[in-house]
């Protein structure tokens, strides 16, 4: 075959090809909608919301000190492998340091799998660097590659690397945080490989963008998450400016599948959509988890969850005298609690029948005559073994510890153990950490010592509890962690999301998960709650009336884990019970 006319079959297959697969932009499904709102990131500590801290600050002189050039030795062979323009080829990508350890960089055609072929130049040159060690101004890096994330859809690529020294001249950029309803408030650029530059770009809407055009079928699906600027042909990030700071905004699509590029604009693939996995792939960075709609609220019927719950007897202290020379211990600086005040206070026991008995292991809430809410661990020894349900011995109406012959204090068995459906002790997370213990029938009898808090049947807005004083007792250990031997109440502020997460980010980026726990406590001055205290309940007071034989109090929380440091964490509490009145694997949020 003549060699002209077997280079003109090729041409017209790949042209063939690629008309098949690209069709008009207004025969998309998602042509002419809007794009979905997408929650601004909640990333680091700070009220700015940075995601890594002086991120992002550049005087707009010289090179931009987040720059990370990637050298490929040899990238010859991908051009016998795709077909990609002249213009496209280069022996360098470029990239974005967004942490001490994070790169983020486009990952295009020209870019070689094996990280030995790579070297990596970010910073300024050092004037006793050899050539061959500087390119384009940039020193050579020797920051070791640990780990690559590749997302093939936005063609970004993460890699974590060896942490490297901030200085004027190398610092990262910010990842975007806010959301993407507010993109034309900034002002926009392109970053072009060619030059390592910023050009300013205009954001197109949807209609102008797509209008007239044909688009990929791959870019035809994906319509409802993508932006639209002015075609630069070099550009791959696209780059947000607000006062003096700079932010990665979004990344440049993949291409046709034939390689030839969309003409006179360029398709962006919003960091949103991708933000919790690029987070969790990078160093440095934390991530608040989004906040899910709520659940709607609960009716109980009458508004009770059980008749006369939450009330308690405010004319008496106690049911005896209370001695002056009983020194006021802490629940981390709590203080006594007269029993009669918190008449839903359980205390658990474990008799194992090997060895002595396990007292007051955990706390929980007395909910109805039979129903106890506790916390799911609590039912399981060090070795990850569940308690048999024989073992569990129920303390209700105890003040004092020892004092068994007290006036109203009461012993039960428990019948059966529920435990969330969705726990797993093995993994370590306390999600879902939460229990119910059934006791047998007529084991209790109703007393102003003894009697069911309410369960939550308020407006479900975690927003209007932030703020207020929840209630807890417990017989945990005190500030000087020895066993409390009188019943301690606390009043814990109840944190924001948003607190608790910046009072310790990399605690609780692991661990929060809004609508399912909360935090409470004093971070400063160390009221909080301490072991043997979990499972014990959390509780509001709402007044219905007037007066405050009104006032009632309501389950809102489980207690479930405190972060180890002891003076500058926040009390996380579970934010789900399972309820008694319905289906055992339902959970009502409280």
């Amino acid at each position: 075959m003549n060699k002209e006319w077997f280079i003109l079959l090729l041409t017209i297959i790949a042209t063939g090809t690629a008309s098949q697969d690209n069709i008009p932009a207004t025969n998309c499904q998602n042509y002419g909608k809007r794009r979905p709102a997408l929650d601004a990131p909640v990333y680091s500590p700070g009220t700015e919301n940075l995601s890594s801290e002086k991120c992002g600050l550049w005087d707009g002189d010289g090179d931009m000190p987040w720059t990370v050039i990637i050298s490929i030795e040899n990238p010859r062979w991908h051009k016998a492998v795709y077909w990609i323009p002249d213009d496209l080829i280069s022996r360098e990508s470029y990239g974005l340091l967004i942490t001490e350890s994070a790169i983020l960089f486009f990952r295009n055609k020209t870019i070689a799998r094996n990280i030995e072929n790579y070297r990596l130049y970010a910073g300024p040159c050092d004037s006793a660097s050899n050539e061959g060690n500087c390119k384009l101004g940039r020193g050579l890096l020797n920051q070791k590659v640990q780990s690559i994330h590749d997302d093939r859809y936005s063609k970004l690529v993460v890699w974590k690397i060896e942490k490297v020294t901030l200085t004027q001249h190398l610092k990262p950029i910010c990842l975007w945080n806010r959301n993407n309803l507010q993109d034309s408030s900034f002002d926009s650029y392109v970053f072009t490989q060619t030059d390592r530059k910023l050009k300013n770009t205009t954001l197109w809407n949807h209609q102008e963008c797509f209008r007239d055009r044909n688009i990929s079928l791959f870019n035809c699906q994906k319509m409802h998450l993508l932006m639209c600027t002015n075609f630069e042909l070099s550009g791959v990030f696209l780059i947000m400016k607000d006062s003096n700071r700079y932010y990665v905004r979004a990344t440049r699509t993949r291409m046709d599948a034939d390689g030839v590029l969309e003409k006179e604009i360029i398709l962006w693939a919003d960091i949103l959509n991708g933000i919790k996995t690029f987070v969790a792939k990078s160093a440095d960075v934390t991530l608040l988890p989004p906040i899910p709609k709520l659940a709607a609220k609960i009716e109980f019927g009458a508004g009770e969850s059980f008749e006369g719950c939450g009330k308690v007897v405010w004319e008496r202290r106690r049911g005896r005298q209370r001695r002056n020379d009983v020194p006021i211990v802490n629940l981390h600086h709590g203080k006594n609690a007269p029993i009669e005040e918190n008449p839903w206070h359980v205390s658990l026991t474990i008799n194992l029948p090997t060895t002595e008995p396990l007292f007051d292991i955990c706390g929980g809430t007395l909910v109805s005559k039979r129903v106890i809410v506790t916390a799911a661990h609590c039912m399981f020894n060090h070795t990850g073994s569940q308690y048999e349900t024989e073992w569990l011995e129920i303390t209700l109406g105890m003040y004092q510890i020892g004092e068994t012959t007290e006036n109203g204090c009461q012993f039960v068995q428990a019948a059966s153990v529920a435990i969330h459906p969705d726990y797993d002790n093995d993994r370590k997370d306390w999600q879902h950490d939460l229990a119910l213990i059934i006791l047998k029938e007529n084991s209790i009898h109703l007393s102003d010592r003894v009697k069911p808090a309410c369960l939550w049947n308020s407006d479900y807005d975690f927003d209007k509890i932030a703020g207020q004083d929840g209630k807890v007792s417990g017989f945990g250990l005190t500030a000087n962690y020895s066993q409390a031997t009188i019943l301690q109440k606390a009043f814990l502020r109840i944190a924001s999301h948003n607190e608790c997460f910046f009072s310790n980010k990399n605690f609780f980026s692991k661990y929060l998960r809004p609508t399912q726990n909360f935090c409470a406590g004093f971070p400063h001055n160390g009221t909080n709650v301490c072991a043997g205290d979990s499972g014990g309940g959390l509780l509001i007071a709402n007044a219905n009336g007037n007066s405050i034989s009104d006032k009632r109090f309501y389950l809102r929380g489980v207690v479930s884990f405190v972060a180890e440091r002891k003076k500058e964490s926040s009390l996380v509490f579970r934010g789900r019970i399972f309820t008694p009145l319905k289906d055992r694997n339902e959970t009502i949020i409280v």
